[in-house]
């Protein structure tokens, strides 16, 4: 080694062996040079590195052997937690290094000195182009949101697509922008997610700054319902012009409201040390948490906080306002309708769960078809018109009321499956009874094992041919609350969704 105060050359490292490689980084970490934390030195320690493979190391290899915590910090902890120093510097070429110019306020000597250090043997020349050059200079922008884009993709998109697109962690990552906000879709969807395995723990919400309007109140008024299980926050942002301040969203304590928590984020890695722990915390979905679906028949479906239903034909929303009526109905035009609230598409795990949506079913159920002055029939009672509603009492509430009509209808469907619906529905006059034939089959067709027989004799009793021997919702739901209590008699589900 050259001496004991200045950095070692490429020669000589090629030369060293492991225990050099150590000594040099205990001699550095001592005085404070390299800024290596001592589980850093102890993971190159446990591999044994030598000279030659210390010198290859590059920015992607070391955080990839950086250990990533292993549980989400506390929210209390999370602005210090982000804030920490890296465990690596990022190597620049003095052309590059010194493009940083501290004198002019944007950056201060100890922030750049934090993150990069001046090297003439390496240079991180990949990230450079795709990431810091734009930082350094910016994307102009005007007077409008639409100007700010570019701005605010280099600053947040960029950056999680560059530190994200080589971590098996991430291995989803996926970036869409709300392009209907000046609609009544903007209401539904934040401005911009990021998905990642279907679920979005990143989001953030946009204004130029002559817009009127709040974009931080934004964050925390559209999100209805929490529906990342046992995740306490996820991570978003809002954006004011050039100011950005990142932040978390709490998940709510029983009925409050989401708490919002703005805290500046100093430091680039935030999308591999945090965003994977959450996701994995989150149910898994089988659908995009945001998305929009065309359906054959040109119906267009836009998957938000609530769900859009655009459709072509200007009757069927008419029909559908007025049987919508005794739900939630956020908004409608000419030609589409929002609903709420929205849930999580997932069928029940067990036979708990199972009573728990047949309950809920049969309850909207009684209700529609005891409804005055006309009693209304859904039709279309199956698993995928059914979701889970993450509220504190956990409910599971029938959706999709798109081929709901009063009873009786002289109306077949013969484009409906004959292995999910009442054989009547599909060939001629129907009545409230297709509705108890679709819960029985929910007992056919769950993925439940170990069915009770008193479950299947009951299931089989809902599905009888002659649609007169089936019994009323208002029975079927007495008779399932009865197996409910005799099977789990200490659970209090039934008492508290009573007063829901």
């Amino acid at each position: 080694m050259s001496n004991n105060n200045s950095l070692p050359s490429v020669k000589e490292v090629n030369q060293w062996s492991p225990d050099q490689v150590i000594a040099f980084l205990n001699s550095y970490n001592e005085e404070k040079k390299l800024f290596l934390r001592n589980e850093d030195i102890k993971k190159i320690k446990d591999n044994w590195i030598p000279g030659p493979t210390f010198l290859s190391l590059t920015l992607e290899t070391l955080t990839q052997k950086d250990g990533f915590p292993d549980q989400l910090p506390r929210k209390s902890d999370l602005a210090n937690f982000l804030k920490e120093k890296p465990p690596v510097k990022i190597p620049l070429a003095p052309i590059h290094f010194f493009q940083f110019n501290t004198s002019l306020g944007g950056i201060t000597e100890e922030e750049r000195n934090t993150y990069f250090i001046l090297s003439t043997e390496a240079d991180c020349t990949s990230l450079y182009s795709r990431l810091l050059g734009q930082l350094i200079y910016p994307p102009s922008y005007g007077n409008t949101e639409d100007s700010y884009h570019d701005l605010w993709d280099s600053i947040i998109k960029n950056t999680l697509e560059l530190f994200g697109m080589h971590s098996a962690s991430l291995p989803t990552l996926q970036f869409d922008r709300n392009t209907n906000k000046r609609t009544s879709t903007g209401r539904n969807r934040p401005d911009m997610v990021v998905l990642v395995k279907n679920v979005c723990p990143f989001r953030g919400e946009e204004k130029a700054r002559e817009e009127g309007g709040d974009p931080s109140i934004e964050l925390v008024d559209k999100i209805k319902d929490w529906t990342y299980g046992d995740a306490p926050y996820i991570l978003a942002y809002y954006a004011i012009g050039v100011q950005i301040t990142f932040v978390a969203l709490y998940k709510p304590e029983k009925k409050r409201k989401l708490s919002i928590c703005s805290e500046r984020i100093a430091e680039f890695d935030l999308g591999r040390r945090i965003l994977p722990i959450i996701v994995n915390l989150c149910p898994s979905r089988d659908s995009p948490e945001f998305q929009t679906i065309v359906r054959p028949n040109g119906t267009i479906i836009e998957l938000g906080y609530a769900i859009k239903k655009k459709f072509t034909n200007e009757d069927r929303i008419t029909h559908l306002k007025e049987i919508y009526g005794m739900l939630s109905l956020e908004h409608s035009s000419t030609h589409s309708v929002n609903l709420a609230p929205r849930g999580e598409q997932r069928e029940p795990n067990d036979l708990r769960e199972l009573l728990q949506a047949l309950i809920c079913t049969l309850t909207c159920l009684k209700g529609m078809h005891e409804s005055k002055p006309k009693p209304i029939m859904h039709r279309d009672v199956r698993w995928p018109n059914i979701i889970r509603y993450h509220d504190e009492y956990q409910k599971f509430i029938l959706i999709d009321f798109d081929y709901a009509n009063y009873s009786p209808s002289d109306e077949p469907l013969e484009e409906f499956s004959e292995t999910d619906h009442a054989p009547e529905m599909l060939t001629k006059k129907h009545d409230l009874k297709v509705d108890i034939w679709g819960v029985g089959n929910l007992i056919n067709s769950c993925n439940v094992t170990g069915i009770p027989s008193e479950l299947l004799n009951f299931s089989t009793n809902l599905c009888k041919g002659n649609p007169n021997k089936r019994p009323t919702a208002s029975v079927a739901l007495d008779q399932v609350e009865d197996m409910f209590r005799k099977w789990f008699p200490n659970d209090d589900w039934l008492e508290r969704i009573g007063t829901a």
